[in-house]
């Protein structure tokens, strides 16, 4: 008798496992050149349903927002606004810094009468005062450029919508704006269509009537 385990030779089963792995390889094979077909075939029909990019032209349009905001009357209603509360904002803080070189004079005339513990804690109330004033000094233009990108919001989402519809009205690739001189140096007046999202906005009542040119 042989001992538990010992076998004689290779098992008989080994060749039908080899011929397994030789499926499983053939059956990956087929698989991966089936993706990269189907992979090809969709490439190229997404190629065909693009003809600009098939025939390697963008189409570009730019705008002018100054001329297109200048002109919609909801601009001088959150413009006002924002003149408000920027006034209203910097009188808090004008009066917050009065009020604090108030007490700083005050402490200044009685510091002498205090006792050792009063001196330190109208010290210790006067610098939390001031740290606060500065604080306010501080995020003060922060708040006001949040407050107005805020007002004005309303207006862009409005003018982003006209673009949008003239674009895909159109067959634009990209619309850019001439207001920001960064991404547009120069343009031809071939490629504005700011008459044309005035026009849009006209019909969407957000603006009375056209300028004049």
């Amino acid at each position: 008798m042989r001992p538990p385990g010992e076998t004689d030779g290779p098992s008989r089963n080994e060749p039908s496992s080899r011929g397994a792995r030789e499926l499983v390889r053939h059956l990956c094979a087929a698989a991966a050149l089936a993706a990269l077909t189907l992979a090809t075939e969709a490439n190229a029909q997404d190629r065909a349903e693009r003809p600009s990019a098939r025939n390697g032209s963008v189409r570009i349009a730019v705008f002018d927002s100054r001329v297109v905001l200048d002109s919609m009357p909801q601009r001088v209603a959150a413009e006002s606004e924002f003149a408000l509360e920027q006034t209203k904002a910097r009188t808090m803080l004008t009066l917050a810094t009065d009020s604090l070189r108030a007490a700083l004079d005050g402490f200044a005339r009685v510091e002498s009468q205090l006792s050792p513990r009063q001196r330190e804690a109208t010290v210790m109330h006067l610098r939390a005062r001031e740290m606060m004033v500065e604080e306010m000094a501080a995020n003060l233009d922060h708040v006001i450029m949040r407050r107005q990108s805020e007002l004005q919001q309303p207006l862009l989402s409005r003018v982003r919508e006209a673009v949008r519809a003239i674009r895909e009205r159109a067959g634009y690739d990209l619309v850019l704006d001439r207001a920001n001189e960064q991404f547009v140096v120069d343009a031809s007046d071939r490629v504005d269509i700011t008459r044309e999202v005035l026009r849009e906005l006209r019909g969407r009542n957000d603006i009375a009537r056209l300028p004049n040119r």
